[in-house]
């Protein structure tokens, strides 16, 4: 082997920049998902990450789950940690469909007695909503000392409502039987 040919080689891999084991994110539909978040101080780690479609064609939002790391995901649900779901828009969608599609789920997982105990919770949590448009963010926390659910806006606080038998069921839209999304359900919970 040329020996000039050799230095040649072993100089140009002296500057090729590394990569990092690691990304601190990932993306999806453009959008940036960080692989890890805070919950009232505590560190939580991307769980699973989806997309959210209208009539199976229409890309409506990114969803990302964050929970604890030593928390298995089929256990977020049930367990009583911070939890965290960002939602990122693609489209405009307005209030009123968002508290639509959230009332067809909870009808599919409740009955009427159980939902009487959540309804008054879920009318204060449902009255945060606003249009949302491209690029718009809703984030849920749950947050375990005070049982507190709250709800940011591009991340402005929006209000809060407390009870663990409330966050179980707001995030069960997504994670419980009868989701929102079966596929979605799958892609939050991946474990990833």
């Amino acid at each position: 082997m040329n020996p000039l040919f050799l230095v040649i080689a072993v100089a140009a891999l002296l500057f090729l920049p590394a990569a990092p084991v690691h990304a601190d994110k990932v993306s999806s539909q453009g959008v940036d998902i960080p692989r890890q978040a805070e919950v009232d101080g505590e560190s939580v780690v991307l769980v699973g990450h989806g997309v959210a479609r209208y009539a199976r064609i229409f890309r409506v939002y990114v969803a990302a789950l964050y929970g604890p790391e030593d928390t298995a995901p089929e256990d977020l649900l049930t367990s009583d940690v911070p939890r965290r779901l960002a939602i990122t828009y693609l489209r405009d969608v307005g209030a009123d469909d968002i508290r639509e599609a959230t009332q067809v789920v909870l009808d599919n997982q409740f009955d009427e007695d159980d939902m009487a105990e959540l309804a008054d919770r879920f009318e204060s949590f449902n009255a945060l909503y606003q249009d949302v448009g491209d690029g718009d963010q809703y984030v849920y926390e749950y947050r375990p000392d005070g049982e507190e659910s709250r709800l940011y806006f591009n991340g402005e606080l929006q209000g809060s409502v407390s009870g663990a038998d409330f966050a179980r069921a707001y995030l069960g839209i997504w994670l419980g039987e009868n989701a929102l999304s079966e596929s979605l359900r799958r892609d939050l919970l991946s474990g990833q």
